[in-house]
């Protein structure tokens, strides 16, 4: 069969097997195979697949039908511009936290920080955006599980900022001596309850450990408001991604904390999800 064929077959199977976007999947599984863009498919609708593509094709749509996450069975996604490889080790990053990086270097502007930390780093593509977009900057990236640690390492090491980044194995700052004029972190922040009624993608192959926090959601970011207090330099700014609903209690945390303010911004749909605080 032809690319356009299989590209008609194979979309009309994920649509029976409940796949959403399954036009747009298929498209970028048929691309992979072919080792070309999807947006160059439309070149190659009349090329036929060779029997070791078909097969390998074939394999992906099988665990695609099986709910495996896209971006695993790809092996990467493209987060503001960096290729990051991603796996069952870390979490997928999101569009939201590409938003993130937005906001920071709006507010950053020309005078960026001197000195930052990337808090449960996962694939490292907070840290390796930052430093690709700010390469002055002096970023440490930690997180507390070693596997994470590698994969983000790799990712660092292949858009060739690893010289660039510190890596520590630590649990939150049990291991970080230093101070930081930021810190930024996208933490655990779903309640079990949310996590239960999230996609098969999300419940059965995303790393619960980096969704998941105790105390409604809340555990984490307020053991990060809580300690984060004590890394912070003079007027420094701790940012983190949150859930929606958490923000009235956050405020009146940090204040409690001793931060002199705080603040919500938005994300893409409009939804209060990065909270700022600032010593």
């Amino acid at each position: 069969m032809r690319v356009g064929e299989i590209l008609n077959v194979l979309t009309q199977f994920f649509h029976r097997q409940g796949i959403e976007n399954a036009h747009v999947d298929a498209e970028l599984l048929i691309a992979h195979v072919l080792r070309c863009k999807r947006l160059d498919l439309f070149l190659n609708y009349d090329k036929p697949l060779t029997q070791q593509q078909a097969d390998t094709l074939r394999t992906y749509a099988k665990l695609r039908t099986q709910k495996h996450p896209l971006q695993y069975i790809l092996g990467s996604v493209d987060f503001y511009g960096q290729r990051i490889k991603v796996d069952a080790r870390v979490l997928i990053p999101r569009p939201e936290t590409e938003e993130l990086i937005h906001q920071l270097s709006e507010y950053w502007g020309d005078t960026p920080p001197q000195r930052v930390i990337d808090l449960g780093t996962g694939s490292g593509a907070i840290a390796i955006t930052l430093v690709t977009l700010f390469p002055h900057i002096t970023m440490t990236a930690s997180d507390a599980y070693a596997d994470a640690l590698c994969l983000a390492i790799e990712n660092a090491t292949v858009n060739r900022v690893a010289h660039k980044i510190q890596f520590l194995h630590s649990d939150w700052f049990e291991k970080i001596p230093q101070h930081f004029d930021c810190i930024i972190s996208n933490p655990p922040y779903l309640t079990e309850q949310e996590w239960m009624s999230a996609q098969p993608e999300v419940q059965c192959f995303e790393p619960k450990h980096a969704l998941v926090s105790k105390d409604n959601g809340l555990a984490d970011i307020k053991k990060l408001l809580g300690q984060g207090i004590k890394h912070l330099n003079p007027h420094g700014c701790i940012v983190l991604e949150t859930g929606m609903d958490q923000h009235s209690h956050l405020h009146s945390f940090a204040k409690k904390c001793g931060y002199r303010s705080s603040k919500t911004t938005l994300d893409l749909h409009k939804r209060g999800r990065f909270f700022w605080a600032w010593l």
